[in-house]
């Protein structure tokens, strides 16, 4: 508020005040000047008002002084009320008066109530707005205040930002006095409402944790438990309640050690924990515990608890019953001593230590395992056609096989069962003295290899049954090397006797290979002979012929055409006998090895070209069309030029023979490497009936020709097996090559040899010869 509105607040209360103040000093001021000798001041000193004007000037004095004491109290009040609403507004409170059945609401108390609208005046009203829950002891309250206690409750009201808690307190004010100013016997009520909904909401989320916290330390399967400083018990699990014999976690708070454990445990458990408040470490430790039925073990864990400032507040701890975990390890020591045992059995057994001593060591074993008194190992033999036999490899005192036969043949009954190693396949009980008699099997893929025997003076004990079934399991394994090593001696044996007969077999096959490759050497031999020099027979009588049907052909006068064409037979059918002796000839000699090459540096595409001219007669007789292709440097070969030109004459002839009227044959001649080595390849194709394909390789032995060509064109099949030597000789290689269309394709490739290789020329090669 500024200081001009305060001035007019200010004068609008004392204006009289000021008014009799300034009339009396007027009055003051004209008496004084009367005394002076003024002019018209004398007639108001006449009056005699001077006595009157005192008293007044006191009582505008003392109106005044009021006015501001007044001032200042209404000040001060109103300073009052704002730090009441700021405190209001901080505590979330309203007021509100309940007289004559009506309720009275502050308009901070209707937010509070998130009442919109005309706030409920009944107390009916009200309860409408109350949670369900909370209705009853609103009602018991408010009858409480109207009987004169001092009332306190909190309930729940719906509000537009959800659910509320409120606080609703009061306490009875007057009685008598109701709102403006009527008279009433009714108490009038008068109090507070505060928003706790916050606080509300942190309590449930405090006690919901709570109860997790609860759930959580009550489930763990071990003691947990929380101290403070001097050592007392600030929250403990229900497995320490129940061990401390206490019905309820909460009744341990507050108590010691003392007050839950025998003095000597307690003790022991104070001493670690000052030990752990004194060093601020943690602390694990493991204590035997007397039980009812024994002794427990107990691992326990310590750690201090400590503030944010590093201060100490107290230990907290948890301990676990391992009696389980070690009699685990107890036991899994033993087991380790039992295999370890039968770790060293096996390599006795692998050291090929005598069976006798080794089956007796591993007895020992079992009856140590087992804890009886007599037993028995025995291995189960299976012959063909024969009943299962027992062979005993060791036992104690006891004969079983003769005085047990029945448990015996029990055992047996288990052979090509689905039972597995270690499984009790016999048992006999007695009753005095008590005792069992057990047989456990020994199994390998069905079948019973072994029997293992025991005297036991109890049942056999689940703990004891493990290191029985592994020693079992060794035992088997010791049987199945034995049985292997029996049956590779077996194999052995059988496999020596095969070996030896097999030998035997393989010397009477060489010896009558070696005879028949003999004979067979022998035979070649005549045949080369008998070819050599039937050929030189045969060529005789042949020459005679051909020259008598030339010298007939020749004689003047002519002779008839009847006459000359049965000559012209005579001569052709002369020459075609005389060629078949020559490749008689030719092809014993190349496969006797008598024939040499005449190599020297030669032009191949000379030979081609001279294989043309020679065979164009024929080409023209038969309609069919030569013609020589290639692009190739000019690279000197080291070949026999006859031996070529009889290649070449051949393949020609093949070509023409069977390439049908007005077809062209084709020569082509490239430069090819093969594997790495430089060479020529000659190709000779034709437009013929083609090769097949199962005969590409059989057409190049002797006597062999196409299938589809047999019978047709004549011929012997000695051509291509003298053309496949000839190359041989030459270190070249022919064969049939593939050929897209119709028609066969014959390849030669020679090795080029003292290859120039500064002639580079190259020039393109075309000879046709027109039919």
């Amino acid at each position: 508020m500024n200081l001009s509105l305060q001035s007019a607040r200010h004068l609008a209360r004392y204006w009289l005040a000021y008014l009799l103040a300034a009339l009396v000093i007027g009055l003051l001021v004209a008496e004084l000047a009367g005394a002076t000798g003024l002019a018209g001041v004398g007639r108001v000193s006449r009056l005699g008002l001077t006595p009157l004007l005192v008293p007044v000037l006191i009582v505008c004095l003392a109106l005044w002084a009021v006015g501001v004491q007044l001032d200042a109290a209404r000040g001060e009040l109103e300073h009052l009320h704002v730090e009441l609403e700021r405190a209001q507004t901080l505590g979330r409170t309203g007021n509100w008066s309940y007289a004559n059945g009506v309720f009275d609401w502050s308009s901070r108390a209707r937010r509070i109530l998130g009442i919109e609208g005309a706030a409920p005046a009944s107390f009916e009203q009200l309860l409408a707005h109350v949670a369900a829950d909370d209705r009853l002891p609103l009602e018991r309250a408010l009858r409480a205040a109207q009987a004169g206690a001092h009332y306190r409750t909190e309930f729940c009201v719906s509000h537009p930002d959800g659910e509320r808690r409120v606080l609703f307190e009061g306490r009875v004010e007057s009685a008598g006095a109701a709102a403006g100013g009527s008279v009433t016997d009714l108490p009038v009520l008068a109090g507070i409402v505060q928003d706790m909904t916050d606080r509300w909401r942190m309590e449930r989320e405090l006690h919901c944790a709570m109860r997790y916290q609860r759930a959580l330390l009550d489930n763990f399967p071990f003691m947990v438990w929380l101290k403070d400083r001097d050592l007392r018990f600030l929250a403990v699990n229900k497995p320490l309640a129940r061990a401390g014999g206490l019905n309820d976690p909460d009744e341990a708070c507050g108590l010691q050690d003392h007050d839950l454990w025998p003095n000597d445990c307690a003790d022991a458990y104070r001493a670690d924990d000052l030990e752990v408040l004194e060093s601020r470490q943690p602390r694990c430790s493991e204590s035997f515990v007397a039980s009812g039925t024994g002794s427990i073990c107990l691992e326990v864990w310590k750690a201090p608890v400590l503030d944010e400032n590093g201060e100490l507040l107290g230990t907290v701890g948890f301990a676990r019953d391992i009696s389980e975990r070690k009699r685990g390890e107890q036991a899994l020591e033993r087991s380790r001593e039992q295999l370890a045992m039968l770790g060293r059995l096996q390599a006795r057994f692998i050291r090929g230590e005598s069976g006798e001593a080794l089956f007796a060591a591993m007895l020992d074993i079992l009856l140590d395992l087992a804890g009886a008194s007599d037993g028995f190992i025995a291995e189960v033999m299976h012959e063909p056609r024969h009943e299962p036999q027992v062979n005993l490899l060791a036992c104690r005192d006891t004969d079983w096989l003769g005085a047990h036969p029945g448990l015996i043949d029990e055992a047996l009954a288990a052979d090509r069962s689905a039972r597995e190693s270690g499984a009790i396949v016999a048992l006999a009980a007695f009753d005095e003295p008590p005792r069992e008699r057990v047989c456990f099997a020994v199994m390998s893929d069905r079948r019973l290899v072994g029997l293992v025997g025991l005297d036991l003076p109890h049942a056999l004990p689940e703990a004891c049954r493990t290191g029985v079934q592994a020693a079992i399991s060794t035992f088997g394994l010791i049987l199945q090397a034995g049985i292997r090593d029996r049956d590779r001696q077996r194999a052995e044996t059988e496999l020596k006797r095969h070996r030896d007969r097999l030998s035997e077999l393989i010397e009477e096959q060489l010896s009558d290979s070696m005879s028949a490759r003999r004979m067979a050497e022998n035979a070649n031999r005549a045949k080369s002979r008998f070819m050599a020099s039937m050929s030189h027979e045969l060529r005789t009588p042949i020459h005679a012929i051909l020259a008598f049907s030339r010298l007939a052909l020749r004689d003047r006068p002519p002779l008839a055409d009847v006459t000359r064409r049965r000559f012209e037979v005579i001569r052709e059918h002369g020459d075609r006998l005389l060629a078949l002796v020559d490749d008689l000839l030719d092809l014993s000699r190349l496969e006797g090895g008598a024939i040499k090459l005449n190599a020297s540096s030669c032009d191949l595409e000379a030979l081609v070209a001279e294989a043309i001219a020679q065979m164009q007669a024929v080409a023209v007789e038969r309609g069919v069309h030569m013609r020589m292709t290639g692009l190739f440097p000019q690279v000197p070969l080291q070949a026999d030029a006859q031996r070529m030109a009889q290649v070449l004459r051949t393949l020609l002839d093949n070509a023409i023979r069977f390439s049908p009227p007005s077809a062209e044959v084709l020569l082509s001649l490239e430069r090819h490497d093969h594997e790495g080595t430089a060479g020529v390849l000659l190709r000779v194709s034709d437009h013929g009936p083609g090769i097949a394909e199962e005969d590409r390789e059989r057409i190049f032995d002797q006597f062999e020709q196409a299938a589809r060509l047999r019978g047709a064109e004549g011929g012997t099949g000695l051509g291509l097996a003298i053309c496949r030597e000839i190359v041989n000789l030459h270190g070249g290689w022919i064969r049939v090559a593939n050929r897209d269309g119709c028609g066969a394709c014959i390849e030669i490739w020679l090795a080029a040899r003292e290859l120039d290789e500064n002639s580079s020329e190259s020039k393109q090669i075309e000879m046709e010869t027109t039919t």
